[in-house]
């Protein structure tokens, strides 16, 4: 069977949330073939999409120049694209759009093209729709699982929290 790829970078990236989810909702999750560490050059984080399933902020990117967003690149056999559309209440909440974007593996330079899920923004424009601590904290123990740079992570651990 076939793999494709996506780029979690938010609370995705905690391997357990993300296995739990597909299993209580009927999904395999042995069907995740890989997950491996990846960076996404151009974008940056921005809190401008409340969801009320977590009620709070959570997060999103969008382009932004001289910047890099560390994250998981996760492998799965194609059957399960439809479980992470589903999950991110693809088009309406978080859209992975028409095409994939390049994302860099860490373990070995090379650029692979993932899906992207990105939240539309609250009507209205609002830029300070912050995280939870809770949420906040799953995003920051899956980079340090992940062990991504230290500096990055100081940076995740500077988000403002509700």
């Amino acid at each position: 069977m076939a793999t494709d790829f996506t780029f979690a970078y938010g609370s995705n990236m905690n391997r357990s949330e993300i296995r739990s989810w597909l299993e209580a909702n009927g999904y395999d999750s042995s069907l995740i073939v890989e997950a491996t560490v990846a960076t996404l050059e151009g974008y940056g984080y921005v809190w401008n999409y409340y969801s009320r399933g977590k009620a709070c902020g959570t997060a999103n990117l969008e382009p932004k120049e001289n910047s890099v967003v560390w994250g998981v690149l996760l492998e799965f056999e194609e059957d399960l694209l439809k479980a992470f559309d589903r999950k991110e209440g693809h088009p309406y909440a978080y859209s992975r759009g028409d095409h994939r974007v390049a994302v860099r593996r860490h373990q070995d330079g090379k650029n692979v093209l993932a899906w992207l899920y990105r939240a539309s923004p609250n009507k209205g424009g609002r830029i300070d729709v912050w995280p939870t601590r809770d949420y906040k904290k799953v995003i920051i123990e899956a980079a340090e699982f992940w062990q991504f740079p230290e500096d990055y992570i100081e940076k995740l651990k500077a988000w403002p929290a509700q």
